[in-house]
């Protein structure tokens, strides 16, 4: 996305070689019809492609930096066939503490509303319960999925891709920012910003955070060290926006 390139030569003086990366790199083909493919979408936004996750009828939830420009969006869901449907966007929302010209701010959350029920072959992704997120500390394990690709010359794979990660201490310091450490350098890369950051519970999956990027993985424009804003910071906001809407989202996980 132009923004996020933008932001690349304010922050390398900054951070070495960090800045805001969007694919799972070195992620699976996601192929289970009951596993991160319910939830999971693309984002065609005006400046390029993100993920996000549907968390409502209508409802989908991705990064702020996803739905802050002005333009056509549309959304991208794969049926239980894995064949790509396409829904049109009513409203977008970032989060209004969101700075769009800084690379790492915090609050980098979005929501949109589509202009139809996504249907029987997708289910909505749990939010988190009031309080809860990671409640065994560095190491829980975690599945992140995302639309984009392996490389950055790559950046219109498209294809679902899902890897299993750690969390961990974030990479890139930060307010709100929480960290997730990968096997033989998975993580994310371009197209999956807004991406998923679920907990798995039996056949639940519930949607802890939004793929926000990282440090850079050295020779590449990739990371294995994503960060992801926590969604349990959020919960407030995003069911204000969503009443405000009329909209209705879908269940919330219960822990203790």
């Amino acid at each position: 996305m132009a923004r996020i390139v933008g932001w690349v030569a304010a922050l390398v003086a900054l951070v070495g070689a960090s800045y805001p990366a969007e694919a799972v790199m070195r992620g699976e083909p996601a192929r289970d019809p009951n596993g991160t493919r319910r939830s999971t979408v693309l984002i065609e936004t005006p400046e390029g492609v993100c993920t996000g996750a549907i968390i409502g009828p209508d409802l989908v939830i991705t990064a702020a930096h996803c739905v802050a420009s002005r333009g056509r969006y549309r959304v991208r869901y794969l049926d239980r066939s894995f064949r790509r449907q396409t829904v049109t966007v009513l409203r977008t929302a970032a989060h209004p503490n969101f700075d769009p010209g800084h690379g790492f701010a915090a609050d980098d959350v979005g929501l949109l509303q589509v202009g139809r029920s996504f249907g029987t072959d997708t289910r909505a992704a749990a939010l988190p319960g009031g309080g809860w997120f990671g409640s065994s500390g560095n190491g829980e394990e975690l599945i992140i999925a995302g639309f984009g690709s392996t490389e950055r010359s790559r950046a219109r794979d498209g294809v679902l891709r899902e890897a299993l990660m750690r969390s961990a201490n974030p990479s890139v310091p930060g307010r709100g920012f929480a960290g997730l450490a990968g096997h033989d350098h998975s993580g994310m890369c371009v197209g999956d910003s807004g991406g998923p950051v679920y907990r798995r519970s039996g056949g639940t999956f519930t949607v802890v955070g939004i793929l926000k990027g990282g440090t850079t993985d050295p020779g590449r424009e990739c990371t294995s060290t994503p960060i992801f804003i926590p969604v349990r910071d959020h919960i407030g906001w995003i069911r204000a926006t969503i009443a405000g809407w009329n909209a209705t989202a879908g269940t919330v996980e219960m822990r203790q």
